[in-house]
């Protein structure tokens, strides 16, 4: 037994914590569960929140450059 670093502490902060693992795969169960036995235009709108929600979230000039990318001339997709 080596006495060079009897007053180190070594334990690894990054170790997963078991509470949150177990969190972690609760949560993850239950997601997939409830994707797959909610109907098509369940998930459709549940999406369609989550996008509002992002992009409200963004600045006025991102939101304008997305746009802009959208109809702009640069913009190659065919509506």
């Amino acid at each position: 037994m080596s006495t060079t670093y009897f007053d180190e502490d070594v334990t690894d902060d990054r170790e997963p914590d078991p509470e949150q693992n177990r969190r972690d795969m609760i949560v993850n169960t239950l997601s997939e569960y409830r994707l797959n036995v909610m109907s098509v235009s369940e998930m459709i709108t549940m999406c369609s929140a989550y996008l509002s929600e992002d992009l409200e979230n963004r600045s006025t000039e991102d939101l304008e450059a997305l746009y802009a990318q959208l109809i702009g001339p640069e913009s190659q997709e065919i509506h």
